[in-house]
């Protein structure tokens, strides 16, 4: 990303879609992360002693001088010099800062907040103002530093339960991969992994609108619709729903209905932290209908899918990795 694109950000001029773009490219790498701490200290610094905007930039090119030089000349070098100390002591301490963490889950950098659920946990969430977030096991939500300003906004990577706080003037938005989601003041689940290449929202109370790449209002879901949106396909698809068999896993119990065997073992993987390798063929297309309680051990959670499948496994405990279990 360009010095202007981040200037363009810390100024306050960005829109919505280059903020999106910005905190994807901010999560990118622990580079990206120094590389905006540098611009937005010389970004500060500039301000602080009033120069315009790109002065600082130019004071530190290389000047063609005269062969004479004078002892004013000398006294601006040694200003010069005396900056790109300061600038340079700036980066190491922002670096060191942005590698300190908030707590076991939270990662504090620059003007933005990220928090993970582990695999094999899950974790809630209270968001500045006042939402509460349930996230699934393997997910990251991450917000930025001017949430409390009226930028309710969040980008999700995973599942997550939301009970947002109403506020008409500022509307709550969750952003992810393919599609996002416009509240007011409601409750609602989220499903979206990026590995499963898909989306789901199921809204429990409230009104929810989805929205697509651009940030348009493309339909409304009411209480007990379910919307999924698959990238093979172009259509969203809602349904009338059973809303609690989507929204249970919060208390520990998931409940499946013509299930895929692959697709159970997906989620498997996420609550206990285990790698599954389908050895035998077809058995990812058997169905299972059931309940399943994530608080259980693996090996009961896979004696309980053996009544109803073909399923048999075998698991085979490894150091300092998670365990692999074959299923045959």
């Amino acid at each position: 990303m360009d010095n202007n694109s981040i200037l363009k950000y810390l100024q306050g001029k960005a829109s919505e879609k280059e903020k999106e773009l910005f905190f994807r490219w901010l999560e990118e790498s622990p580079e990206h992360k120094e590389e905006f701490s540098a611009v937005k200290k010389i970004w500060a610094l500039s301000a602080k002693y009033k120069n315009t905007e790109g002065t600082i930039w130019a004071d530190l090119k290389p000047v063609v001088q005269p062969e004479k030089k004078t002892h004013k000349h000398f006294i601006r070098i040694l200003k010069q010099a005396a900056i790109f100390i300061i600038l340079v002591g700036c980066g190491a301490l922002a670096q060191f800062y942005i590698s300190q963490k908030a707590d076991n889950n939270q990662t504090v950098y620059a003007d933005s907040f990220s928090v993970k659920a582990p695999l094999g946990q899950m974790t809630n969430l209270e968001l500045p103002d006042g939402t509460l977030v349930m996230l699934n096991s393997g997910t990251t939500i991450s917000y930025s530093g001017d949430f409390t300003s009226g930028n309710r906004q969040v980008y999700l990577q995973g599942e997550a339960f939301f009970d947002v706080q109403k506020d008409v003037d500022h509307p709550f938005i969750v952003n992810s991969e393919f599609l996002g989601v416009k509240v007011y003041g409601t409750s609602f689940n989220i499903q979206a992994y990026p590995e499963d290449r898909t989306f789901a929202a199921t809204l429990v109370e409230g009104s929810i609108g989805l929205l697509d790449a651009n940030g348009e209002e493309v339909t409304k879901l009411v209480p007990g619709e379910k919307a999924c949106f698959d990238e093979s396909g172009t259509n969203i698809e809602i349904k009338q729903v059973d809303t609690a068999m989507y929204t249970s896993w919060k208390e520990g119990l998931v409940t499946y209905r013509n299930e895929r065997l692959e697709d159970i073992a997906k989620q498997i993987e996420r609550w206990y932290n285990v790698e599954i390798v389908i050895q035998k063929e077809g058995l990812g297309d058997e169905r299972y209908f059931g309940t399943i309680l994530k608080n259980k051990p693996i090996d009961q959670i896979l004696e309980v899918l053996k009544l109803t499948t073909s399923l048999q496994y075998e698991i085979v405990p490894r150091a300092n990795k998670p365990s692999l279990i074959y299923w045959k």
